[in-house]
């Protein structure tokens, strides 16, 4: 029996919940090691991330977002789960050939492949999550994560404690994450009826050429997320990499709650496009851009008002130094939380093509903006050059929209929807 879609409010607001809580453990489990192991371990797993992440985001190619905006259906469910299968396979291999080429030791190695592997089961849920969303079911998504989400902290210090075993604790999650795979969401996907997967080769490679470019869009902006990071530590040192970083994790978080509010809202600017309500599609998407503004203004007015007072309850007091910093990067916020729902909409026209070039322009200007400032402001130039790759982030993604709106309402578009709608 199909279930009775939510509401908009509703669900951005399930997906707030789930994406606060399950952010909050994934946090707890750095906590966790730097408590119960030990700072070589801390370091392992948080190269195991840097290094299975980009990995992560070419072969995930956004299929979920894809398969939440083909209002035209397409491509059916079956052909979206095929492809991720295929995805999965081809991302284990990469994550063993990465191990092989850096020659890593033993240990870290297999950290390194099981924190890739524990990805896998991950992917999975990723797609059967996005035929929930496609049906505006954001409250089992949220149910799926928390679950997850604590019973990997629960089980996964457990097996530290008594093991003191980093690779022990990683099998602990692996396992956690596939039994919520099998035993909740394929479950709660048998409400819509069976998914067999498709291998169907000529459907396979269409959606691949479809969505590859969000693939290298992701790939691309996973390194220009850690560029930053790269050029301070390159210039700067550790030290001051540690302050850079530890500051940044907050504006982070702020893209996971824009993001958690952008999800629930892709479908439905899919289908407002798709039917050519382009005023209906630009008053929902400027409202969420507006939203992210003003997400970014109240970031800013609260690290100028209490920079010092959050860096010092949240850290120690001698990151209260930096709250001009902290400050700079909050400022960055101000246009990336507008763009991201920016890029939400463009994704929801279908236009994909252009998401590559974008990326690799954004990534351009971090990296010049580092090489530059740098060198001569310190810690600060790359704040600035996070301010400056965010403004022209925002500025490209406008322009794209305005080109793809442009041409919807093209003489020769509105002449076929006139024959269209005559014969």
């Amino acid at each position: 029996m199909v279930l009775e879609k939510l509401s908009l409010r509703k669900n951005m607001t399930w997906t707030l919940v789930g994406t606060v809580i399950y952010s909050f453990t994934q946090w707890l489990l750095l906590i966790v090691i730097a408590k119960l192991g030990t700072p070589e371990m801390v370091g392992q797993y948080a190269l195991g991330l840097a290094i299975t992440a980009p990995i992560v985001m070419l072969t995930d190619m956004r299929l979920r977002m894809s398969l939440v905006t083909d209002a035209k259906m397409e491509f059916g469910f079956e052909h979206y789960l095929g492809t991720r299968l295929l995805a999965v396979g081809l991302s284990f291999l990469m994550f063993v050939v990465t191990v092989w080429i850096f020659d890593y030791t033993y240990t870290t190695s297999w950290i390194i492949v099981l924190i890739g592997i524990t990805k896998l089961p991950e992917f999975i849920s990723d797609i059967l999550h996005g035929l929930l969303q496609k049906n505006e079911r954001m409250d089992f998504i949220t149910f799926s994560n928390i679950i997850k989400g604590v019973l990997t902290v629960i089980i996964f210090s457990i097996i530290l404690y008594y093991s003191h075993s980093l690779v022990f604790a990683i099998v602990g999650q692996l396992i956690v994450w596939t039994l919520v795979l099998l035993f909740y969401d394929c479950i709660v996907l048998k409400r819509y009826g069976s998914f067999r997967p498709s291998f169907e080769w000529v459907k396979v490679r269409q959606l691949v050429k479809l969505t590859i470019p969000l693939g290298i869009m992701g790939l691309l902006t996973s390194l220009n997320t850690n560029v930053p990071s790269y050029l301070v530590e390159y210039f700067l040192g550790k030290e001051e990499l540690g302050y850079f970083v530890a500051i940044l994790y907050i504006v982070l978080a702020g893209n996971r709650v824009a993001n958690s509010l952008r999800q629930p809202a892709a479908p439905l600017l899919a289908v407002l496009f798709e039917e050519k309500n382009t005023t209906g599609y630009k008053k929902l998407l400027f409202s969420l851009c507006g939203i992210g503004g003003l997400m970014g203004v109240i970031g800013v007015v609260i690290a100028l008002l209490l920079g010092k007072f959050i860096l010092s309850i949240i850290y120690t007091t001698s990151y209260a130094d930096y709250a001009g910093l902290f400050a700079l990067i909050m400022l960055s916020g101000l246009f990336n939380f507008p763009a991201m729902f920016l890029g939400t909409g463009i994704i929801a026209t279908r236009h994909f093509k252009s998401q590559p070039y974008l990326a690799a322009l954004w990534l351009l200007v971090s990296l010049v903006g580092c090489i530059i400032f740098v060198p001569i402001y310190g810690v600060y130039g790359a704040a600035y050059a996070l301010i400056l790759s965010s403004l022209i982030k925002l500025i490209s993604l406008f322009l794209v929209l305005v080109i793809i709106l442009k041409k919807e309402r093209s003489p020769v578009r509105e002449s076929k929807l006139v024959k269209e709608v005559t014969s």
